[in-house]
C-alpha cells in the first residue's frame, strides 16, 4: 500500500509513535537544564487524546480484546476515584496519579488501536517503525557523545552516559528493544539481497551495542552481549543464504569481526564500562558481598520495607483490594514509596483488584503471543519486557516503555493469524 493511500489518521499514529525518542530528548534536555517546558507531559496527552479519539470513531467490535480492554481502563479509573474518597487524598494527588494513568493506560490503549485498523496496518511494513525508533534513539545518544556534552547514567559518578535522555532504566530498556529488532533486521538482510540497507543495518547494530555500553547498566550490557552472541551463532551456522559466496563472504566477515573484538575491541569496551564494573565492585563490598542486594540494586531492600509500609497501613482493609495510590505512597513514605518492580509497585498502588486487572490484560497478550502457530518477534519481546517490568520496573508506569510495551503487542495483534 503507497502512503498516499494509507489513511491520514494512521499516518498521523505513525508519526506520533516514531518521533517519540525525539520528544524524550527533549524532554530530558529541558528538565536537565532547567528549563520548565513540559514537552514530555504535553506530548502523552496529546498522543493519549488522539488514541482515545480515534478509537471512538470507530466501530467497537464485540470481541475478548474490546471487553477486556474496556475493563481495565474503567477498572482503574474506578479504583483512582475511590482512593480520593476513601483515603480523602487531595486534588494535588489525584491529579498527580492521573498522569500515572496516563503512561499507564498507552500501553493498552496502542494495541487497541492497531487492532482496530489492523486490515490497512497488516499492509505496511509495521517492523520498520521500531527500526526507525532505534536510529533515534541511537542517534539522541552518540551525537551529544561525540560533542561532549549531557550527562552520566548515574548522579555524582562517573559510570554510564545518558546524554539527555531523563531516566537511566527508560533509556536502557529502549535499547534493548531497539538492539533486538536492528538484530532481526540485519540477519534477515544478510539473508536477503545486499545492497545499501545492509550497511545501514550494520552501522546501526553497531551503534545500538556502543550505545549499551555507554548507558552502562547491567542488564543492558549483559542482554547486548547475548543478542551479539545469539546473532553471531546464526550468521555462521544458519541456513538461506542467497548463494555460496554470501555465506563465505559471512563467514570471512564474522571471523574478522572476532579478531577485531579479541584484539582491539574489548579494550575500547573496558574503558567505557570502567566507570560501571567500578560501582559494582563498590557496592559489591558496600552490601558486603551480598549478591541479592547488588544484582537487584537494593530493590530487594525497598521491596521488603514497602511491604511493611503496605501491611501496616491503617487502611489495609481498603488498601489491599484498591491500593494506596502512587502520590500517597510517595508523599507518606518517601523513597519507599517506589519500590521500582512494577508488579509490586502495582500491588501496593492499585491493589488486588488493579493486579487482578492487569494479570487479565498480561494474560489476554500472552494467550496471543503464544498459541500454537503464532509465535513471533513480538513473541518474544513481549516475553522479555515482562521480565524486565517485573525485576527491573521502570515499564508500566514509564511514558517511553509504556509506548514500547503497546508497540510490541500491537505487533502480536498483527502477527495473529486470521
Amino acid at each position: 500500500m503507497t502512503m498516499t493511500k494509507i489513511p491520514l489518521n494512521i499516518l498521523i499514529f505513525i508519526g506520533l509513535t516514531a518521533i517519540f525518542p525525539l520528544i524524550d530528548f527533549l524532554n530530558g534536555l529541558f528538565l536537565t537544564t532547567g528549563i520548565p517546558v513540559p514537552v514530555g507531559v504535553g506530548y502523552r496527552f496529546v498522543f493519549l487524546l488522539f488514541l482515545l479519539i480515534s478509537i471512538g470513531m470507530e466501530d467497537l467490535p464485540k470481541s475478548g480484546l474490546t471487553y477486556i480492554t474496556f475493563l481495565f481502563v474503567a477498572g482503574n479509573l474506578l479504583i483512582w476515584l475511590l482512593q480520593g474518597i476513601f483515603l480523602q487524598n487531595p486534588i494535588s494527588w489525584m491529579m498527580a496519579d492521573l498522569s500515572v494513568f496516563i503512561k499507564y493506560f498507552l500501553w493498552v490503549l496502542i494495541p487497541y488501536y492497531i487492532y482496530q485498523r489492523k486490515s490497512v496496518l497488516r499492509t505496511i511494513r509495521y517492523e520498520e517503525l521500531f527500526i526507525v525508533i532505534s536510529f533515534l534513539f541511537t542517534a539522541g545518544l552518540l551525537i551529544p557523545y561525540v560533542l561532549g556534552v549531557g550527562y552520566q547514567t548515574y548522579d555524582n559518578s562517573d559510570a554510564g552516559y545518558k546524554g539527555y535522555f531523563f531516566a537511566n532504566n527508560d533509556t536502557s530498556f529502549a535499547f534493548i528493544i531497539s538492539i533486538t529488532f536492528t538484530a532481526r533486521a540485519l540477519w534477515l538482510q544478510l539473508a536477503g539481497k545486499w545492497n545499501m540497507r545492509l550497511l545501514l543495518l550494520l552501522v546501526l547494530y553497531a551503534g545500538n551495542i556502543i550505545c549499551l555500553l555507554l548507558v552502562g547498566t547491567k542488564t543492558g550490557i549483559l542482554y547486548g552481549v547475548t543478542v551479539s552472541v545469539f546473532l553471531l551463532v546464526h550468521l555462521l551456522f544458519g541456513t538461506g543464504y542467497r548463494s555460496t559466496l554470501h555465506r563465505i563472504l559471512i563467514w570471512i566477515a564474522s571471523f574478522l569481526a572476532i579478531g577485531w573484538v579479541v584484539f582491539r575491541g574489548i579494550h575500547y569496551a573496558v574503558e567505557i564500562v570502567e566507570g560501571t564494573y567500578e560501582r559494582i565492585v563498590y557496592f559489591y563490598h558496600l552490601y558486603d558481598g551480598d549478591l541479592v542486594r547488588l544484582l537487584t540494586s537494593s530493590r530487594s531492600d525497598f521491596l521488603e520495607s514497602g511491604m511493611t509500609y503496605f501491611l501496616e497501613d491503617s487502611n489495609l482493609g481498603f488498601s489491599f483490594l484498591f491500593g494506596q495510590g502512587f502520590e500517597y505512597r510517595l508523599e507518606n513514605f518517601g523513597r519507599l514509596g517506589l519500590i521500582e518492580m512494577d508488579f509490586f509497585d502495582g500491588l501496593f498502588g492499585l491493589g488486588m483488584l488493579g493486579i487482578l486487572l492487569l494479570v487479565l490484560m498480561l494474560g489476554y497478550f500472552s494467550w496471543l503471543a503464544f498459541a500454537k502457530g503464532e509465535r513471533s518477534i513480538y513473541s518474544y519481546m513481549f516475553l522479555v519486557i515482562v521480565m524486565y517490568s517485573f525485576f527491573a520496573g521502570h515499564v508500566l508506569f514509564s511514558a517511553l516503555s509504556s509506548t514500547f510495551l503497546g508497540l510490541v503487542c500491537g505487533g502480536i495483534i498483527l502477527s495473529k493469524k486470521e
